[in-house]
């Protein structure tokens, strides 16, 4: 009687949520595995859960997405995809083509969704005439983050150009600390390229050069010149980069081993997780330029055609759990990037999310917001694949700047 009467307690205490039966499961491919990543998604599924769906999770991790796109691949070989997957770039446009995608024209509509999200952003989840996928965020890629009292130490103030940032890494590499953290993955060197590129040159070289492809800004002496500063670069990395992930790269300029970092805002959250306040120990400002510009990314999510009422159902929740303005607040809070929607205050964020949203505001104005070319807003993955090949083979060895602009000349050329 006793046992019964305390199974009955312990019953009584579970949520409603987990004793109602489930409307289906929902099951996605993404690459978010860091700490912070993790967390960020729980916000979806939490809500996603709220309207009776389980989520499956389906993480694959590294190499920027890479594999998780290579997993959806052999899914949708088989005849079996997920629910919903994450898009990078150019990514969800290549599969609507492919015919795998489920319009979500009349989400939008009932919705009113498009209306909230910049024009930027729906060249990238529209093909045509057709919404083929979900923002949750937008994520700016030109930020170096740096250890506080790392830089207050070493008397170190914010670099306003290049060549400052380099001189700071030769005092912090002076006073015993690594200056740069950064791994050997083609796509964390090319994060530092392309910011190389657009601060030094401006946003209309870069356009020229990584959208336009134009064979003459290509081959030009500022792409050399370029390559000349990366080599700079390179001489404030340690010798203990390679296979470093770029989280691991965070928590090297978290823990004082290391002085800066530079990457995508995503790199906040690790610092957040960890406890660390923005302007009190850890420090968030744009890659130095002498024209400010703002590269975005995106990510967003894809669902595929099905016949099955019950999962049309529960891919609508899906969506609208990501579009869901509070979600994408507390998602973002924790995910270091700010809401895709543009009708999602920014107010109770930190400094450095109002900096970014700030300056995506004066971007935007000015005509110096432009997609990121590593994660695939540039430029489409056969020319950007070049670009990271390049840059990431200059990087780890002893190849001039000269052969590697003949080299990303002759790759770009082989593609078209």
């Amino acid at each position: 009687m006793k046992l019964i009467t305390l199974l009955a307690a312990s019953i009584s205490l579970l949520p409603v949520a987990a004793m109602a039966e489930s409307k289906g499961t929902v099951e996605g491919i993404h690459h978010w595995v860091s700490e912070s990543e993790v967390n960020a998604l729980k916000v979806i599924t939490d809500k996603l859960a709220s309207k009776g769906y389980t989520w499956q999770d389906s993480a694959v991790g590294g190499l920027s997405g890479a594999n998780a796109l290579q997993a959806l691949r052999t899914r949708l070989a088989a005849g079996n995809p997920p629910t919903t997957m994450q898009f990078l770039g150019y990514e969800g446009l290549d599969w609507a083509k492919e015919g795998v995608l489920r319009s979500l024209n009349d989400l939008y509509a009932k919705n009113g969704w498009d209306k909230a999200l910049a024009p930027q952003l729906l060249a990238f989840v529209k093909s045509d005439d057709t919404f083929i996928s979900l923002p949750i965020n937008m994520h700016r890629q030109n930020w170096v983050w740096a250890n506080k009292a790392v830089f207050d130490k070493a008397g170190i103030a914010e670099p306003k150009s290049w060549d400052e940032l380099i001189a700071a890494g030769d005092k912090l590499k002076a006073a015993g600390v690594v200056p740069l953290a950064i791994g050997d993955e083609p796509w964390q060197i090319l994060e530092v390229f392309e910011a190389i590129v657009t601060d030094v040159n401006g946003t209309e070289f870069y356009k020229k050069a990584v959208i336009d492809l134009d064979e003459a800004a290509l081959s030009s002496d500022q792409m050399v010149d370029a390559f000349d500063k990366l080599r700079k670069v390179r001489g404030l990395v340690d010798d203990g980069f390679t296979g470093r992930d770029w989280a691991v790269a965070t928590g090297m300029v978290a823990s004082g081993k290391a002085g800066m970092q530079i990457m995508g805002d995503w790199a906040k959250g690790e610092f957040l997780a960890k406890g660390m306040k923005p302007g009190e120990d850890f420090l968030c400002f744009p890659t130095p330029a002498a024209t400010a510009n703002f590269k975005f990314i995106i990510d967003a999510f894809g669902v595929f055609n099905n016949d099955d009422p019950a999962v049309i159902a529960a891919q609508d929740a899906w969506a609208e759990s990501i579009m869901d303005p509070e979600v994408q607040k507390n998602f973002n809070k924790i995910k270091g990037s700010i809401p895709a929607r543009s009708d999602v205050s920014v107010e109770d964020f930190d400094a450095c999310a109002k900096r970014s949203f700030a300056d995506r505001e004066a971007a935007v104005a000015s005509g110096n917001m432009v997609g990121g070319l590593t994660e695939g807003f540039a430029a489409p993955p056969q020319f950007s694949g070049v670009f990271s090949d390049v840059v990431g083979k200059f990087f780890v060895t002893d190849m001039s700047s000269k052969d590697a602009v003949q080299a990303l000349v002759d790759g770009i050329n082989n593609a078209r």
